[in-house]
């Protein structure tokens, strides 16, 4: 599973009634900044509001267009810059957007969204955890009560495997925050990795309770299989499927369940509908798929290849649950260490 969830899946082919919202919300969005912009083009504010809408709305070249426009306009927009380090996080160079970034921290040092953007570059591309840390907890000490930030210096902290100080940085987002899925989600991954089950299972059930996603009910169904309660698992799997139809993995991990219950037809059925989906995905994504669906050999080696590749880091495939399977395999281990 990649490192980082959706409600009811409508037919194929069909946008979800929530997505069909968003989209029409980020066109009117659009509308209106363009028609602000229109009316008074020296505005540099109305420039880094069209450049917010085009980039909500994936439109990542417009956007860096007007953020350059508001910058051309004044110097001195430092929103506009942290624009401009977004779009890059997006599109790349990571240099280019941590420069941006850094000249919207000289113009407002305490505005916390430069920080955090600096964070994720340096989590998320650079691989420099030290140095992501670093980033979040600046932008922490102006703004202690911004929830993703805190989340974020959480998930960095288990991806340099310091899982205590991870849990209680995603357990303080949650008490910022209390319905902050974000964090519930990494907090049940850490879990499950420590095989705390009791705690994994209600932090993924309150998970829920928010927003009932697939992600959750796949995680549950991974820790009632591990727990050897295969009725649970195939019906928390069952409901991941039924939101989201795509998630092979979870057919991988159902298909195993069934063949060891003696539901051979059935467990052959899943596994021929997530083989072909699991087939169109890199190395990483099919190692995930075997290892869930029991061919550890197989997942091992594609595993070594994405590693190889550097589609994965190590530090999540670590703790990616759908390599837990794998975890006391001495292979895995130099795998990971190596």
């Amino acid at each position: 599973m990649n490192d980082l969830i959706v409600l009811n899946t409508p037919p194929s082919g069909y946008p979800k009634y929530e997505e069909i919202i968003i989209i029409d919300e980020q066109k009117k969005a659009i509308v209106t900044a363009e028609i602000a912009v229109k009316n008074d083009p020296t505005n540099f504010e109305l420039y880094i509001e069209l450049g917010w809408a085009y980039f909500h709305a994936d439109r990542l070249n417009e956007a860096m267009i007007a953020f350059q426009r508001a910058i051309a306009l004044d110097s001195g927009a430092a929103n506009a810059f942290n624009g401009v380090g977004r779009v890059y996080e997006r599109l790349g160079p990571a240099q280019a957007a941590l420069e941006a970034y850094e000249h919207a921290i000289a113009l407002d040092p305490y505005a916390i969204a430069p920080y955090v953007g600096m964070g994720i570059i340096y989590f998320d591309h650079l691989f420099d955890y030290e140095a992501a840390i670093k980033a979040f907890q600046i932008g922490l000490k102006n703004h202690p009560e911004d929830a993703f930030a805190v989340a974020l210096l959480g998930i960095t902290y288990a991806r340099m495997g310091r899982f205590e100080e991870a849990i209680a940085s995603l357990q303080q987002a949650i008490s910022i925050q209390p319905d902050n899925t974000f964090a519930y989600g990494n907090l049940s991954i850490l879990y499950l990795h420590l095989r705390r089950y009791d705690e994994m299972i209600a932090s993924c059930e309150r998970e829920i309770e928010i927003v009932d996603g697939n992600d959750a009910r796949r995680l549950l169904g991974i820790a009632y299989d591990q727990l050897g309660h295969p009725q649970d698992a195939i019906y928390q799997l069952e409901q991941s499927i039924t939101l989201n139809s795509q998630d092979y993995e979870a057919r991988g991990l159902l298909a195993n369940i069934f063949r060891a219950v003696g539901r051979r037809q059935e467990s052959d059925e899943q596994y021929a509908i997530a083989k072909n989906m699991a087939e169109q995905n890199n190395e990483y994504d099919r190692a995930c798929f075997e290892a869930v669906s029991g061919n550890l050999d197989g997942a091992l080696s594609l595993l070594e290849v994405a590693l190889i590749k550097k589609q994965v880091q190590p530090s999540w495939a670590r703790i990616d649950p759908e390599l837990s399977k794998l975890n006391d395999d001495p292979r895995f281990k130099a795998l990971i260490e190596n």
